[in-house]
């Protein structure tokens, strides 16, 4: 700033211009919010997408079993060898039905453990507890004419008991190798 100038603005300020300014400056600045914007939007559609693909990626009960009420004397064999080394009594059984050939129940007492059994011909075939924070899971293999088939029309004779709640929900895989539906 020379002399004259200084006379002219004695704040020291530079004198203001009437230059034009390049209209591309501020372009950055404006074009920043809409750009983070669409990030943002791409995220959110890349969660949800991710969402509905998990979701759809896990296994649906191809039926869902109910309690029925407690068996009547001699309904359940409780006296077989699982049973018993689970400590659990035919008082302690809760009928949810059956599924084909098998008859499933479950057990709330003793309050440490829930129990899951699957009946075939008056012998308790799989029996498993868990505690009762845990899902109960039974699997079982049997001859695929005496169940329900597939919702695709296929025989299937690996079947997944999950007792969670009050609910016990039925699996079916069609093969080994194809995991539960």
């Amino acid at each position: 700033m020379n002399e004259s100038t200084r006379a002219a603005h004695p704040s020291g300020l530079a004198e203001p211009t009437t230059e034009a300014r390049d209209p591309d400056a501020g372009r950055g600045r404006r074009a920043l919010p809409w750009v983070v914007a669409a990030v943002a939007v791409l995220l959110g559609a890349v969660a949800i997408g991710l969402l509905v693909v998990d979701e759809a990626s896990e296994p649906r009960p191809v039926a869902q079993l109910t309690p029925q009420g407690r068996p009547d004397p001699g309904s359940i064999p409780a006296d077989d060898e699982s049973a018993v080394a689970w400590g659990v009594t035919v008082a302690d059984f809760v009928s949810y039905g059956s599924y084909g050939d098998l008859q499933v129940w479950g057990t709330t007492e003793p309050e440490a453990k829930r129990c899951i059994a699957v009946v075939v011909e008056r012998h308790i075939s799989v029996m498993s507890c868990a505690a009762p924070s845990l899902d109960t899971i039974a699997d079982f293999d049997i001859d695929p004419d005496s169940v329900p088939r597939a919702p695709s029309g296929e025989p299937a004779a690996n079947i997944r008991f999950v007792l969670h709640e009050d609910v016990v929900d039925v699996y079916l895989a069609p093969n080994p190798e194809g995991g539960f539906y």
